[in-house]
């Protein structure tokens, strides 16, 4: 199977001299989470993570509507990573994965002959593969026993540093008894922040608690399920990671599309070798 099968077309796309703002517009369409820059070749990709560090890092503690107009002109250009890794369109899927997976890259811009960006494929798209794949592993096998939770009662912006800080794209939201209430994602902060900066407005990000914009219930997935299965959930529900969960609704693990992602890579290489 090629890339150009699992492509997202269309991506988000702003040029070299484009704003911030058209950046925190752009990044929440279509929930990739990330924008290509370019003009006729790619020149730069701006993440989720990469919107949010920018934000906090005009608005440290808190925000005025000077410093958010001030963020919102800045040239996006420069807080992009450069020189992205890309893939060709007519490239084979395995090749693609193996570099997400050894360069911990969420996604890549897929390019034409010419080194015109076509589309985008992320680690969603690269799960519709076990559709194809055999059912062999449980979840167990590449969960992460080790969950970080925060308490509901916690500031949006202190759970977006935390998340920023640990490296992590979500964030299981607990009562005081420890039971999962819902989840709060990277996704979910920058849409806020987005909300922010469109309106001039602070208070769209900074008066905000977890419990104003989680996801709820918390969608999960038994340990002895298989990953071909947990990989389809997150494809169906759109979201990217499913909760192990007790008999009392407390974490026992996570899996989400990295973990799948990596699952995969294991799985087609397994296969691979099997063949030879």
């Amino acid at each position: 199977m090629i890339v150009k099968t699992l492509e997202v077309l269309r991506p988000p796309i702003i040029s070299i001299e484009d704003s911030l703002m058209q950046a925190f517009k752009r990044i929440n369409e279509r929930g990739i989470g990330r924008v290509i820059i370019a003009n006729e070749k790619v020149e730069g990709i701006l993440s989720t993570r990469d919107l949010l560090s920018v934000y906090l890092s005009f608005c440290p503690q808190s925000c005025s509507q000077g410093d958010l107009y001030k963020m919102s002109n800045m040239k996006a250009s420069l807080y992009m990573t450069p020189n992205p890794a890309v893939v060709n369109e007519k490239d084979d899927i395995l090749e693609a994965i193996t570099i997400m997976v050894t360069r911990n890259f969420g996604s890549l811009p897929v390019v034409d002959d010419l080194g015109r960006p076509t589309g985008i494929v992320t680690e969603r798209e690269m799960l519709l593969s076990f559709q194809d794949l055999e059912v062999l592993f449980p979840v167990s096998m590449f969960m992460n026993k080790k969950v970080t939770t925060i308490n509901k009662d916690v500031d949006l912006v202190q759970a977006t540093r935390q998340m920023l800080h640990r490296g992590f794209r979500r964030l299981p939201v607990v009562d005081e008894e420890g039971k999962v209430i819902g989840i709060v994602t990277a996704a979910d902060c920058i849409k806020a922040a987005s909300k922010s900066i469109e309106k001039l407005d602070p208070d769209y990000f900074f008066s905000k608690k977890v419990t104003d914009i989680m996801s709820t219930p918390p969608i999960s997935i038994e340990e002895d399920r298989s990953i071909n299965e947990a990989a389809a959930t997150l494809i169906e529900k759109n979201i990217g990671s499913l909760l192990i969960l007790d008999d009392e609704s407390r974490p026992k693990g996570i899996i989400t599309e990295r973990d799948l992602l990596i699952a995969l890579h294991y799985q087609l290489h397994l296969q691979f070798l099997r063949k030879t």
